[in-house]
């Protein structure tokens, strides 16, 4: 057999492994619809440093480069650290047979494609790849909010909309590693077009695009909303629950919309699953309790009492951080220390 040595593989495989005197850390990058979000974390859970970017997700090459950009360049971020591999969380479906991208409505250029084996190929190191929800889940079950949970659904709010379901300390992938999709759930029969390709899913409904594309269609109809001055840039959740909160009648018809859709989907979560605890996060949650309040009041008109009385419905405690470190701590307990 003819052995073919990569030298660029090997030495980077070398200065991962040049550990002696040095701390033990992980990468985590966290891929959104939006940003992509990476960091180095000790093996104890603090991220050591830290990188935030617009996500590059025209093509396959744009992506994968930024992502091998940002480990190469955390990986030499501190001479006291070494790295002992690479973990991803990605918005999509992600095969638990081979780690392939299976399908992603977010970033459809990487459907059918094998993130994992790229990443790999390029920079020689051990790489787990994993559901962006199921990453946000781990680092909040090991470092947050759900600590002390023995059984409860992640809910991840932003670009898109997904959830974990962890039982037992477990996550939950179903057959195929798909559990968790939540939000391409049919939530309104025949309703709004979601960019999965169908219609009426909550993601329609309840993600930051789908907000910002309400308040657009409506400002044209009410000159007196305060978001009118927002002329210089797309209009966020969190302008919309600002304004909201000042009292502007069209900002509040909206959040009081996306709370009755939102809550109603984590009331069908808890008479499902029963769990512990619901944990919020992503960047919708982020508009604060003027969103938070009237979804937990819809959830409790709508849950059988029982099961809300089991149930704490709390936001995550590591914020836009959970993913990173999440999808390190999942490296951390998943990679073999076999070279590869």
């Amino acid at each position: 057999m003819e052995i073919i040595i990569n030298s660029e593989k090997l030495a980077s495989r070398l200065t991962m492994n040049s550990s002696v005197g040095k701390q033990e850390c992980y990468i985590g990058i966290d891929i959104g619809g939006t940003y992509i979000k990476a960091g180095v974390v000790s093996a104890d859970g603090r991220i050591r440093a830290q990188r935030h970017q617009d996500v590059q997700r025209d093509d396959l090459s744009s992506l994968v480069r930024q992502v091998v950009s940002l480990a190469r360049e955390l990986n030499q971020a501190d001479d006291t650290l070494s790295i002992g591999g690479l973990g991803i969380g990605f918005p999509g479906l992600v095969s638990a047979k081979d780690s392939s991208i299976s399908l992603s409505p977010t970033i459809p250029s990487l459907n059918g494609i094998n993130l994992k084996e790229i990443v790999v190929d390029q920079l020689g190191w051990p790489v787990v790849i994993d559901n962006d929800a199921n990453v946000g889940a781990y680092g909040e079950m090991l470092m947050g909010s759900a600590v002390q949970a023995n059984s409860f659904v992640y809910l991840s709010i932003g670009t898109r909309v997904g959830a974990s379901i962890v039982v037992n300390r477990q996550i939950y992938r179903g057959a195929g590693g798909y559990a968790g999709e939540l939000g391409h759930s049919s939530l309104v029969p025949d309703g709004k077009s979601c960019f999965c390709g169908r219609a009426g899913c909550l993601e329609a409904y309840v993600s930051g695009p789908s907000i910002a594309q309400r308040i657009e269609e409506r400002l044209a109809l009410n000159p007196s909303s305060s978001l009118q001055i927002i002329t210089d840039r797309p209009i966020t959740p969190q302008d919309v629950a600002a304004a909201a909160t000042l009292g502007d009648p069209m900002a509040s018809v909206v959040v009081g919309e996306v709370a009755r859709y939102l809550g109603t989907a984590i009331a069908n979560l808890i008479d499902f699953f029963n769990p512990d605890m619901v944990v919020l996060g992503g960047g919708v949650i982020g508009a604060g309790q003027v969103l938070l309040r009237p979804t937990i009041e819809e959830v409790r008109r709508r849950v059988l009492s029982p099961c809300y009385e089991d149930c704490q419905i709390v936001l995550n405690t590591l914020g836009t951080s959970s993913g990173i470190i999440g999808a390190s701590l999942l490296a951390r307990d998943q990679i073999s220390r076999s070279p590869v």
